[in-house]
């Protein structure tokens, strides 16, 4: 991802997102196993743009996307589906949108699915700038944490193997999973923004929902990652706390994020 002058990102105070209309060409099973095919669709319309290299970058890419919305076990003919994609860069948000634009009506494929574009529209969402309000970022995706091996007994998780990183497991402890989040967003932060953050906690309070397993294709093979649903309770923010959290909600909570996981929302009360 292109990223803007260090400057530049503090006065961004909100994330654009662009939300794709798609209706089922064919009756087919929902694939569960979307994500690299949804990722591949989005690099396709980065093609003849100043994002074309982006799928070669190192490092965060700095998007994430919802899932096909509603799930169902079977997608009729006919139905339609939506899709988020988000980005604290707003210019690669516009240029995937003016690409979507020209596949109106047209279909795209991902994976075995295939839907007509019925239509694309811009909107932003920003976190509450008001300092009396309390917001919840709830994960509309499920996040991944992968905790390496040199930090199994700082965290005292014992995997069943010496697996070179454990996924973080309902049965670990949640500190392991809250430092892990936070470490990787000020990370995020200080390679977009250019500079590192104040070292400041990030979270207030936070409620576990769901652990899942889902499958995915990884180097050419199947396997099998595991993700939590949460919500996050903050109180009142504003600088640099409020700048990490704005740039969480458009990049995603932890790993895998181009990958479509720990993709975020605001609760809709908080809207």
């Amino acid at each position: 991802m292109l990223k803007p002058d260090a400057i530049d990102i503090l006065k961004v105070r909100h994330g654009l997102r662009v939300l794709v209309r798609l209706v089922a060409s064919s009756s087919f099973p929902y694939d569960l196993g979307y994500h690299h095919n949804l990722q591949s669709l989005i690099y396709s319309l980065t093609r003849g743009t100043k994002y074309s290299g982006l799928h070669d970058q190192n490092g965060c890419r700095f998007f994430s996307f919802s899932n096909l919305i509603p799930p169902s076990p079977i997608v009729k003919k006919g139905s339609e589906r939506s899709l988020i994609i988000a980005s604290p860069d707003n210019h690669f948000i516009e240029t995937l949108s003016e690409k979507l634009h020209q596949l109106s009506g047209r279909e795209v494929r991902i994976g075995r699915m295939t839907f007509a574009v019925k239509g694309v529209r811009l909107f932003d969402l920003a976190l509450p700038e008001d300092d009396f309000r309390e917001f919840t970022l709830t994960s509309g995706t499920p996040i991944i944490v992968r905790i390496p091996r040199y930090r199994y007994e700082e965290y005292g998780i014992e995997p069943k193997k010496n697996y070179e990183y454990a996924y973080w497991r309902k049965e670990y402890t949640p500190t392991a999973f809250l430092k892990q989040v936070e470490e990787n967003l000020t990370m995020k932060y200080g390679e977009y923004a250019g500079k590192q953050p104040e070292p400041n906690p990030i979270f207030d309070r936070l409620r576990f929902k769901k652990q899942v397993a889902v499958p995915i294709q990884m180097k050419g093979k199947e396997s099998t990652v595991i993700g939590t649903l949460w919500e996050f309770h903050f109180q009142p923010s504003n600088g640099q706390i409020r700048d990490i959290l704005q740039l969480g909600l458009d990049a995603g909570f932890g790993e895998m994020n181009s990958l479509g996981f720990g993709f975020m929302n605001i609760a809709e009360h908080d809207r």
